[in-house]
């Protein structure tokens, strides 16, 4: 993107193209955009939107959840509105979350390889062993669960993974197939 003036065949995006890009992505992949928006915060509208999608989601599918599907009303509507608020914090997290940084590995994904270095005497690394390569720790479920628990009083740990979380789990995945959805639409759109 650059506010200089366009050239002859120019690769370069203007601002108009971009947002006009962005734009023709949203309409064709509303959920992902506003999952991808919201994440970078390029927008707080675009968070709630990326929630209530989620939401619809998790009422869509919640038929397949023992634990989510035998919910009355109004009780499993807030359950799933802590699930997608939960789920969507998950899939936020990254590395410039404020304490979601890998201990080990200080956010990079790679660690030294202690044996090897020693072994070979110049510097090893490997993927880091508590992240797995990551960079940061996800959010724990316990939160999640926790947070049920405040609307299920009686849901049991064992209950909760065998029956909830999940659900939780599929929450989150739909959110990176959706970003991935709108990033292959809007590389589309740009090339």
């Amino acid at each position: 993107m650059s506010d200089s003036p366009r050239a002859t065949a120019s690769d370069s995006l203007s601002g108009t193209d971009v947002m006009a890009a962005m734009g023709m992505a949203q309409s064709q992949a509303g959920f992902g955009m506003a999952v991808f928006c919201g994440k970078h915060e390029l927008s707080q509208n675009d968070k709630q939107k990326a929630i209530n999608y989620l939401m619809q989601f998790a009422h869509k599918v919640s038929g397949k959840y023992r634990g989510v599907a035998k919910l009355e009303g109004n009780t499993k509507a807030k359950v799933l509105q802590v699930l997608a608020t939960f789920a969507y914090a998950d899939y936020c997290r990254s590395a410039a979350t404020p304490g979601a940084r890998c201990r080990d590995c200080h956010g990079t994904g790679r660690a030294v390889d202690i044996a090897k270095t020693e072994q070979w005497g110049i510097v090893a690394e490997k993927e880091c062993g508590r992240c797995k390569g990551v960079g940061y720790s996800r959010m724990p479920a316990s939160a999640a669960y926790r947070a049920v628990t405040m609307l299920i009083p009686n849901l049991t740990q064992p209950t909760w993974s065998r029956t909830v979380k999940p659900l939780y789990d599929a929450l989150v995945v739909q959110c990176h197939k959706e970003e991935s959805i709108a990033d292959n639409i809007l590389n589309a759109i740009t090339r």
